[in-house]
């Protein structure tokens, strides 16, 4: 990307963001220190650190979930304080526990609380609901209760939701926690997916070898600092074993091989 459409197509800036959270004894846990990192529109991000290291406090900071201590974060232009419409409306969360997001007692039904909460007619509603059905692969299970869903379908209907909101960047935490074989595949079929729409992915994990194929950037976070960032093969290149993240390529030929998506 060059330089012009990089700005052009800025979708976070972040800017020196620290966390600080007291301790006993009057101390201080620096869980993010000084992070800096631009996300663009359209990219698929993979965010790399072991636990601890501070990647779901950045996701929730993204989301407008938390404050940061210090520093400040930037959506498609604007302080994200100002940018708080733009931001619910445009971005989407899936949590690495995909039950915390079930709130309808059918699928169809979880999927149109978001648009419902937009304030959004009853015929724009189902629209939205029937096609998130069907670019998440849930159609015809609609009527189902979701806790009848498997791991990977949750995480579907996760990403369901997200869509039928109209968001067109999504965050996921740790997607493929607790996922057998067919749980994972099924999420990385909404990763590519998403991807060839046009929607941004941040992905936050430290299993590189399920996904990192589809990554166009991959940060390294550390203890609460960014160690690295760039193409996934270079920064590989670089990794340390301090960070905690198994290099995927001691078992993998290449990057572009590093996915459990045949």
């Amino acid at each position: 990307m060059n330089s012009e459409k990089n700005r052009a197509g800025l979708l976070f800036s972040v800017r020196k963001v620290s966390k600080i959270f007291k301790t006993g004894g009057g101390g201080e846990n620096r869980a993010l220190e000084g992070v800096s990192l631009d996300i663009y529109q359209g990219e698929c991000l993979l965010i790399a650190g072991s636990n601890g290291s501070g990647k779901t406090l950045l996701m929730k900071i993204l989301a407008g979930l938390m404050a940061p201590s210090a520093g400040e974060v930037f959506f498609l232009g604007e302080n994200l304080e100002k940018a708080a419409v733009k931001l619910r409306s445009g971005m989407g969360l899936v949590f690495q526990d995909a039950d915390a997001q079930i709130v309808g007692e059918t699928v169809a039904e979880d999927i149109a609380f978001g648009p419902r909460n937009l304030g959004l007619p009853g015929d724009e509603v189902r629209r939205r609901v029937e096609t998130a059905l069907g670019i998440t692969g849930l159609t015809g299970k609609q009527d189902l209760s979701p806790r009848r869903l498997s791991g990977g379908e949750k995480r579907r209907l996760a990403v369901a939701g997200v869509m039928a909101m109209g968001c067109f960047a999504v965050i996921m935490d740790e997607p493929f926690a607790n996922l057998d074989f067919p749980g994972v595949v099924q999420v990385l079929e909404i990763i590519r997916d998403l991807k060839r729409r046009g929607n941004t992915v941040i992905i936050l994990t430290h299993e590189l070898e399920k996904a990192l194929a589809f990554a166009d950037r991959m940060v390294i976070l550390h203890r609460g600092m960014i160690r690295d960032t760039g193409k996934p093969a270079e920064v590989l290149a670089r990794l340390r074993d301090e960070y905690g993240i198994r290099n995927p390529l001691h078992s993998y030929s290449a990057v572009e091989d590093c996915t459990w998506l045949g």
